[in-house]
Parts: structure tokens; C-alpha cells; sequence
């Protein structure tokens, strides 16, 4: 082994940088009956979209949709606004689709007959993303190794929705179950804890259908790829007290939020 070995006179100075604490958001109450008009459903906070490592810093964030096959979440929801991005953060609440609309992604008419087929919104985006079929969302929720303690009802950072725990997990809190949004609340430090070793966070961000807002914060939905008929396709719904039958059938017309995954 070659040695270098350097002699000089050396003045050191150590410079300690303190890091303030971030402050949990309060959460705001929010009514469930509460209607908004928005002009542009899918502008959000929004990131570009990023090269998820191999092997994520803390816990492997892997969850299984069949027997023997396993995806990671993609970091947030979808949002679009000149191009497809995901939201900052797993707690935003992020853009509102129309069914299988990835190359329609602003399409806001109430006539089910405008969305015939389903285009995939990952296919829209670099990276090998897609979105979940009806059987792996089911899987995933109710028929995985586990299932039932790796899913409940939560409140991160002021805003309501649903955990969802990777196979292997290992580091935060949690409570499983649905018995309100108080069951889980979590500020910053503590999501990021639990973000760290893999947990996934659907926010209930309503429904969007023309361009009226309702059940914000009340309640989620997050499309599936699967049709169910001409008219309707599957889609998870969540709120503080259920998981619906964990996939409904609804107008593909109504605007939800869309959940991608990869393939691992």
C-alpha cells in the first residue's frame, strides 16, 4: 500500500451547523360538505420526477401485489401541469383523473362514453411506472402476508388517509385498523421516520366530477387499470372508518387520484 506521508502546519476550525426542528402542521378541521370550484384540477406543489434508488436508505419500501411478485409506490400522487410529475409530498393531495385519461390527463367531462379505454399514465412517464389492476389492490390491502396489521387509517402532517405498511417493516408507530383519523397522527419528524422504512401514505383527497370539489379530506379514491363494465371501473376508496369493500366500481367520468407503482 503506498503511503503518502504530509508535513505541514495546519490551522483547523470546526464549524457545528445546528439544524432547527421542523414544526408538525396543526391539523384544520375540515368540512366534508364543503364544495369547490377549481380551474385547473391538476396544478399542484410538484417535484420532478425522481430515480428511485435500488435500495432506499432506511427499510425496502417493497410491497407484494401477487404471490411472488412485488412493486414499490411511487412518492407521491400524480399531478400534471404541462407534464406528469409527482407531488412534494405522500400527504399532498395531487392531480384528479379521469379513468385510463394518460393521454388526456386535463379531460374533465361528465360523459363516461369520452373514456372508452384505458391508457395507462405511467406509460406517460420514464421509469417503467403503471398503475395497480383490481386484483393487485386487492391483494395488497386484504390478501398479503399480513395484510390486516399493515393497513389503517391516519392523519399525516393535518391531512387524512391511509397507511399502508411495505412486507417487511421495520421503525415507526403504527396501529392498524380503521376507528377515525385520530388513530394515527403524525407530525413531520415522525412521518419522515416511518417514510424512512417504507410506509406508503394515500391522502383522502376527495373527488373532482366536471370541475365541482367534494368530500376533501373526507374521503379517497385511487383508480385501478381494470374495467368493470362500459360505464364504470374499479377504484379503492378509503376514509376514516373503512376501506369500502376495498375496490368499488364508479363512473369512469369521476376525477380521482391516481397511485403509481414499479415493478421490482
Amino acid at each position: 500500500m503506498k503511503k503518502v506521508i504530509l508535513f505541514a502546519m495546519v490551522a483547523s476550525l470546526l464549524v457545528f451547523a445546528g439544524c432547527e426542528k421542523e414544526k408538525d402542521d396543526p391539523v384544520v378541521p375540515i368540512d366534508p360538505d364543503v364544495t369547490d370550484t377549481i380551474d385547473n384540477p391538476g396544478v399542484s406543489d410538484t417535484i420532478d420526477i425522481p430515480d428511485i434508488p435500488d435500495t432506499p436508505p432506511s427499510g425496502d419500501g417493497l410491497f407484494s401485489v401477487s404471490a411472488g411478485h412485488q412493486v414499490r409506490f411511487a412518492p407521491g400522487n400524480l399531478v400534471y401541469s404541462g407534464g406528469y410529475s409527482f407531488a412534494a409530498h405522500q400527504y399532498d393531495y395531487g392531480g384528479y383523473f379521469g379513468w385510463g385519461t394518460g393521454s388526456n390527463p386535463t379531460l374533465t367531462s361528465t360523459d363516461y362514453a369520452d373514456y372508452p379505454s384505458f391508457d395507462d399514465w405511467g406509460s406517460h412517464i420514464d421509469g417503467g411506472w403503471r398503475t395497480l389492476t383490481w386484483d393487485e389492490w386487492h391483494y395488497v390491502i386484504w390478501f398479503r402476508a399480513g395484510a390486516a396489521a399493515k393497513c389503517g387509517a391516519a392523519t399525516v402532517c393535518g391531512v387524512h388517509g391511509m397507511v399502508l405498511l411495505p412486507d417487511n417493516f421495520s421503525g415507526g408507530t403504527f396501529q392498524s385498523g380503521f376507528n377515525g383519523w385520530g388513530r394515527n397522527v403524525y407530525g413531520a419528524s415522525s412521518w419522515s421516520e416511518m417514510e424512512a422504512a417504507g410506509a406508503v401514505f394515500l391522502p383522502a383527497a376527495g373527488r373532482r366530477f366536471g370541475t365541482e370539489m367534494n368530500l376533501v379530506g373526507a374521503s379517497g379514491n385511487y383508480w385501478s387499470s381494470t374495467p368493470y363494465n362500459e360505464f364504470y371501473a374499479y377504484v379503492v376508496t378509503l376514509n376514516g372508518y373503512d376501506v369500502g369493500d376495498c375496490i368499488d366500481n364508479y363512473y369512469r367520468s369521476y376525477g380521482y387520484s391516481v397511485r403509481l407503482v414499479q415493478d421490482i
